[in-house]
């Protein structure tokens, strides 16, 4: 594995179940609070031998998101949700900085980020050290029982997520309504052909005015947002409908199923189908 704990306050790792297992299982794979990291840029999750789980990130400090990749972005005071099999790439090779981060296979994770409305894949902008403080330090002190509790273990995650919505969603109430309004517009046309040109004008500005205001508030683009937003739609519609895959397209907006399919294995690491069949154990699309 690349990247090594450098000081944390507090920190576990579990060194013994193999990275490599494919089943379906619970498991804290481990984490460190106030990982203080010299000037360095993190790389993992790119090898085949290393199917990485959820991983969970709080940056403190100033940080370059996907280094070297298309959508190469900058955050601080945020938190960053990678979805199984990502790759991440991230830090700062120009200053020391700080972070938390949790690694766990959880299968209800996706269900429960959907509920709590955690979006994946884009920097969640909110200073949320205390909670990974009270949360990591909970699960430590499980996890140093002679025999932990799992269901005590997965009821701490279950509230270190609501919490991460709580706080999000207060945050979200010192957006203005008129942007709050924008972003409701991309959930409410999923299936609809958007452009930026075309969400712009609806809300009577310029494209470039649009996509900056969007951007100040919540960090993403907004094409890259509704994208976001269609995986995780596309996801919740395989796992719970017997829909084929050109009409999980047609309703998220795609006109072509296979580039939809694409799309979907870009961002999920795999393809509808194996999505499906990982999820539920039903019948291929």
């Amino acid at each position: 594995m690349e990247k090594t704990v450098s000081n944390p306050e507090l920190s576990y790792y579990d060194s013994f179940t193999p990275w490599n297992s494919v089943e379906e299982r619970f498991l804290i794979r481990g984490f460190a609070l106030n990982d203080r990291m010299p000037p360095v840029l993190v790389h993992h999750g790119e090898k085949a031998e290393y199917p990485w789980p959820w991983l969970i990130i709080c940056f403190e400090e100033p940080v370059t998101l996907n280094s070297g990749w298309k959508n190469e972005s900058s955050c601080e005071r945020s938190v960053m949700i990678w979805p199984p099999g990502s790759a991440h790439r991230y830090g700062s090779s120009d200053h020391p900085w700080r972070h938390s981060w949790l690694i766990v296979e959880f299968p209800e994770m996706g269900a429960l980020l959907e509920q709590y409305e955690l979006p994946v894949g884009v920097p969640l902008r909110m200073d949320a050290g205390r909670i990974f403080a009270k949360y990591l330090t909970l699960l430590h002190e499980e996890l140093m029982q002679y025999e932990p509790d799992e269901p005590f273990l997965k009821g701490v995650l279950r509230l270190f997520l609501y919490e991460l919505h709580r706080l999000r969603r207060d945050r979200r109430e010192q957006i203005p309504a008129r942007v709050l309004e924008m972003k409701l517009y991309l959930a409410e046309h999923l299936a609809e052909a958007l452009s930026v040109e075309a969400v712009a004008a609806r809300f009577e500005l310029s494209p470039a005015h649009f996509s900056a205001l969007f951007r100040r508030y919540y960090h993403v683009a907004p094409m890259r947002y509704l994208n976001l937003l269609r995986m995780n739609q596309a996801a919740r519609l395989l796992r719970l409908y017997p829909y084929s895959c050109k009409e999980v397209a047609a309703r998220i907006g795609f006109r072509d199923p296979l580039y939809f399919s694409r799309s979907f294995r870009r961002f999920w690491g795999v393809s509808p189908q194996s999505f499906r069949e990982r999820e539920q154990g039903g019948d291929g699309i």
